[in-house]
């Protein structure tokens, strides 16, 4: 890791994360439910704490080598990135690129009704339609709230629109992954980075999911917000999502970003611009997401992302990918799916990627001076490795590493790390909120 910032405060890093509840109640948890399956069933039940994030909690005493192993395949705390091994075209930021294009999906009604250009939505139906995979493992409306999401494993090819729009909202996908293993088919999973970031780390230790998991795909990610930045979009307009919970909710999407459309039970619509949802709302996301390592999807198979120029909508347009093949067979896949017609793709280079997702590149280059900031405020220290992380902040100044270990110091020693997930004010998931 980049430690200059470090060694210019004078402080050593300590603490590693030994528990469950380490991950949990120091802000490292991302809610992803991968823990729950890799211990007894039954062990670890998932539930949404008071500030509308979905968290695990132990039904019992977990066992010394239960809890390394969640230590160890959690994406909250471990994570390898793929900068490990000879890569063919490696990027500091991006990871290795085998090919960079924009393109959008052929199908002009699912670009339309995608979030950004259909890209992820063609792919997957090219895998299924093909019979490369036996079915995806994606999430889709449900759960306990029109703002949250089911883990889902999708045969049919038309289902894929049910999952094709972004869903900003706590899911716990990765708690479907022991039923998906247990169908011994071969399946793609279409998910978050850190989703992807924790599949490979049960790949390292699982021969089943080694064979099984043939295929991984993201998207370049935006964080993961409480379910209280959404129910804001209600209250503006005058109604209380908790006393009137909303049938359906949908952040962008039939246009690109396309409009913010959430229903209440009575049938009433209300209608916002996406922009609207992030910059008026207040936006609350959890910890683990402002220290980031990679919201990029590095070790996906193929990534993809928005092509707003500065990162941001203005206006509306018909909706166009940024993505990125990391790896041999997401190269195939990419050119397949281009070579059948599915797939409308023009070739971009990576300083372009720079242009559209320049938070992203933010996020990259400062995310181990966050880090260690976070440590030295007395965070426990994670394992992200093979991230490229001094090549990557060798990209800022001294004073620009400063001030974002500084930050991270300055928000962690405040208590602003993840301080309302605690047990207090957990509901288990599917229980009334």
């Amino acid at each position: 890791m980049e430690r200059r910032a470090v060694e210019a405060m004078g402080g050593p890093l300590v603490a590693e994360f030994e528990r469950l509840t380490d991950i949990v109640e120091n802000g490292y948890c991302m809610g992803c439910g991968l823990c729950t399956q890799v211990v007894e069933p039954g062990a670890i039940e998932m539930g949404f704490t008071g500030n509308g994030q979905i968290r695990p909690r132990a039904r019992r005493a977990l066992e010394p080598g239960e809890e390394a192993r969640i230590c160890r395949v959690c994406p909250g705390v471990s994570v390898n990135g793929p900068f490990d091994g000879a890569l063919e075209r490696p990027d500091a930021v991006w990871g290795d690129l085998r090919r960079v294009v924009s393109g959008h999906a052929a199908d002009a009604a699912l670009r339309f009704r995608a979030s950004t250009g259909g890209v992820m939505t063609a792919i997957n139906r090219y895998l299924l339609e093909s019979a490369r995979v036996a079915f995806v493992l994606q999430v889709e409306p449900g759960g306990a709230d029109a703002l949250s999401s089911d883990p889902v494993l999708v045969r049919e090819p038309e289902r894929l629109l049910d999952g094709a729009q972004s869903r900003y909202g706590a899911s716990a996908p990765l708690a479907a992954i022991r039923e998906a293993l247990a169908l011994g088919e071969r399946f793609a999973v279409s998910l978050k980075p850190c989703d992807i970031a924790g599949v490979r780390n049960l790949q390292r230790e699982d021969a089943c999911a080694r064979e099984l998991i043939v295929f991984t795909q993201t998207m370049f990610c935006g964080t993961v917000p409480s379910r209280e930045s959404s129910f804001e979009f209600f209250r503006r307009r005058g109604v209380d999502p908790r006393r009137e919970p909303p049938s359906a909710f949908q952040w962008r999407g039939n246009g690109c970003p396309g409009p913010t459309v959430g229903q209440t039970a009575d049938g009433q619509v209300l209608e916002g611009t996406y922009n609207e949802l992030w910059n008026d709302n207040p936006w609350t996301t959890q910890y683990r997401c402002k220290i980031c390592p990679d919201a990029i999807g590095l070790q996906a198979d193929i990534a993809t992302g928005d092509t707003w120029p500065g990162g941001a909508p203005v206006g509306e347009s018909e909706g166009t990918n940024a993505i990125i093949a990391h790896t041999a067979i997401g190269l195939e896949v990419l050119e397949a799916c281009e070579r059948e017609g599915r797939l409308v793709l023009r070739a971009a280079e990576p300083r372009w990627l720079d242009s559209v997702q320049p938070h992203h590149v933010r996020l990259r280059r400062s995310f181990a001076a966050r880090v260690e900031g976070a440590s030295l405020g007395g965070l426990p220290t994670p394992r992200f490795e093979a991230l490229a992380a001094e090549a990557c902040a060798a990209g800022l100044s001294e004073t620009e590493l400063a001030d974002a270990f500084g930050g991270s110091l300055k928000r962690v020693r405040a208590g602003q790390g993840d301080e309302a997930d605690t047990y207090d004010d957990w509901v288990a998931v599917g229980a009334p909120q």
